[in-house]
């Protein structure tokens, strides 16, 4: 027979991840084929004439052979045997490349990472970086950083892993923080991964007083007038963590500090004081917020020349109810003489049927009970005005008074 043609099979080299590597071919149809024979060879110049070749296996009739992982790259090729031991041409040749010279490839997820704070407030939680060989062989790879607010909870493995990453807003200033990750591994190429951190500026309390500025009189020698109540409030964010001062030995404060909304009341005594006008200023400040001023007057007056004279606290009246709801609870406005004499005093109302009070008239220093019937209104914001008479005068003190009825189940001012 011709050996030259009779091995014309075709050898193919493929893999499986049980058993390695195998050579498979076509089998040869001669009728005295005994086998074959496998020859490999590490170069490529491989063939029976090369010098280069060994023989691996001698087989039957069979048409595959496992070659197992070589570690190197190998070269392969086939011939047919017949009984009387006469060997055929070689097959074409076939070449097996080891799975760790396959170049490494990092791959990462996500490709991009996005935080956010507030200054002051709790970091954020943490993200995750997944880290996978897309290449060959085995990623032994680093994780380094460049932004001293960003840590990896890892610097180096090897493999598929996954590396938390953690953020902090401490010593930030407001504003967007760029960084970035970058990944390396020994044959691959670098991945860089950026990083946002956007730090948001923390809320800031504002405070707001009332009233604006208070007025005391007194009669030289007589008792000491009504004292007034500073009203402090955070109209801002954050917690308002406040103290009031004054510059003035006749004034005196309680309390002198307190955190959020809060009163403090004044008192003013004669003592020893001349007749005449004095001066202070009571100071207002907070932990994150601007200062605030309120002038205090203080007169003082020889026998009985000074008139009565009217003051209220608070200077307005807020109140909030739901529609359908309970009426909102009732306040009290507290009416003082700030001035000498006897002071005889009667409360009025704008025209709003709503709007109820009681005691509509007393003498010196008294408490007023306002109240809210709610049944009569719709959602929305109404307002009207309590007017307080001095006895004999013309010109009255108003008091603002604002209320706001919600829908149901909405728990922000309409």
């Amino acid at each position: 027979m011709n050996w030259a043609r009779s091995i014309a099979a075709l050898l193919v080299l493929s893999s499986t991840s049980a058993w390695g590597y195998t050579l498979t071919w076509t089998a040869n149809t001669e009728s005295d084929l005994a086998g074959y024979r496998v020859y490999y060879c590490s170069v490529s110049t491989c063939s029976e004439t090369s010098g280069n070749a060994s023989l691996l296996a001698t087989l039957g009739m069979v048409t595959s052979f496992n070659i197992g992982t070589p570690a190197t790259t190998q070269y392969y090729f086939l011939t047919a045997v017949d009984f009387s031991n006469n060997e055929s041409a070689a097959s074409a040749l076939v070449t097996y490349t080891p799975p760790s010279s396959v170049p490494q490839a990092i791959g990462v997820s996500p490709a991009s990472f996005s935080f956010g704070a507030t200054q002051g407030g709790a970091d954020p939680a943490t993200q995750t970086l997944n880290i996978t060989n897309t290449g060959g062989g085995t990623l032994s790879w680093t994780v380094s950083d460049n932004a001293t607010w960003l840590t990896p909870s890892q610097t180096l493995g090897s493999g598929n892993a996954a590396v938390t990453l953690n953020v902090s807003s401490s010593g930030l200033a407001a504003g967007v923080h760029y960084g970035t990750i970058t990944i390396n591994a020994t044959g691959a190429s670098s991945v860089t991964v950026p990083v946002e951190f956007t730090v948001a500026s923390a809320p800031v309390p504002v405070i707001e007083v009332s009233p604006a500025s208070i007025s005391f009189a007194a009669i030289q020698g007589s008792a000491n007038p009504a004292a007034q109540t500073l009203s402090i409030t955070n109209t801002g964010g954050g917690t308002l963590i406040w103290s009031v001062i004054d510059n003035a030995t006749w004034l005196s404060l309680s309390p002198a500090s307190g955190t959020g909304n809060g009163a403090a009341t004044l008192s003013v005594s004669t003592g020893t004081l001349a007749a005449g006008t004095y001066h202070s200023t009571i100071t207002v400040r907070g932990t994150g917020a601007s200062s605030v001023a309120v002038p205090v007057t203080f007169t003082i007056t020889t026998g009985s020349s000074l008139p009565p004279a009217i003051g209220v606290s608070p200077t307005n009246l807020s109140f909030t109810g739901k529609y359908g709801g309970n009426n909102p609870p009732s306040q009290t406005l507290n009416i003082s003489n700030t001035g000498g004499g006897i002071l005889s005093w009667t409360v009025t109302k704008s025209d709003a049927r709503w709007l109820e009070f009681t005691p509509s008239s007393g003498t010196q220093n008294g408490t007023v009970t306002v109240s809210v019937t709610s049944s009569y209104l719709s959602p929305g914001t109404y307002t009207a005005t309590l007017s307080i008479w001095l006895n004999g005068s013309n010109t009255p003190v108003v008091v603002p008074v604002r209320v706001r009825i919600r829908w149901p189940g909405f728990d922000r001012h309409p």
